[in-house]
């Protein structure tokens, strides 16, 4: 396996919005979608000092909700799609108190998918990634929401499994060890920002 350090790593971060972002938007345009596309230089045991070789690390998609707690948040996330109209769902139904936290200017990132390499994994650069993110596109996030969940894939554990269920716990720890909370089901919550963003 190559080598990769952290310092190396570019971030490529897109945003596709029509119009000025603010609370006139129809609620499926309000929130803000970014992909993030994580590539970095890599050194082999064999490298004799050179450049190293360009390689994809990862990627990320992420929602930014503006000013969520003055929005109909239930709304806006239902009118997005099903990944962020359950989070909208647990908001509103089963952690309204997580919503009230959100006071009148803080922002709501919700992270719906984060994927980090198989030849990179176990470095935790899913955590400098989502470092990353939140210093830069989520400075203003008062909270951050995701799924701990393992992605759906052809070759993954089937739903329900005992595979799947040891995957689900293992990136609860995962997420745990960056600071992230248990909020309902398999959501999680963090809202530490004064540990990340320097």
């Amino acid at each position: 396996m190559a080598d990769l350090l952290p310092e190396y790593l570019t971030f490529d971060y897109r945003c596709r919005f029509r119009g000025v972002p603010g609370v006139h938007h129809d609620p499926e345009d309000y929130p803000l979608v970014w992909t993030v596309e994580v590539s970095g230089r890599a050194w082999d045991n064999e490298d004799d000092g050179g450049d190293g070789a360009e390689v994809s690390v990862g990627r990320a998609q992420l929602y930014v909700v503006p000013s969520a707690g003055i929005i109909d948040l239930f709304l806006t996330l239902d009118a997005v799609n099903q990944d962020v109209a359950g989070v909208g769902e647990m908001l509103a139904i089963n952690r309204p108190d997580l919503v009230k936290d959100l006071g009148l200017g803080g922002d709501l990132l919700i992270l719906s998918a984060l994927h980090v390499a198989p030849a990179f994994r176990g470095n935790k650069l899913g955590h400098t990634i989502l470092k990353a993110i939140l210093s830069s596109i989520g400075r203003s996030a008062s909270k951050v929401v995701l799924e701990a969940t393992p992605a759906a894939a052809p070759d993954g554990p089937e739903a329900g499994t005992p595979a799947h269920d040891a995957a689900k716990e293992s990136l609860r720890r995962y997420w745990k060890s960056f600071g992230f909370q248990p909020a309902h089901g398999d959501y999680m919550v963090f809202d530490d920002m004064a540990d990340v963003v320097d």
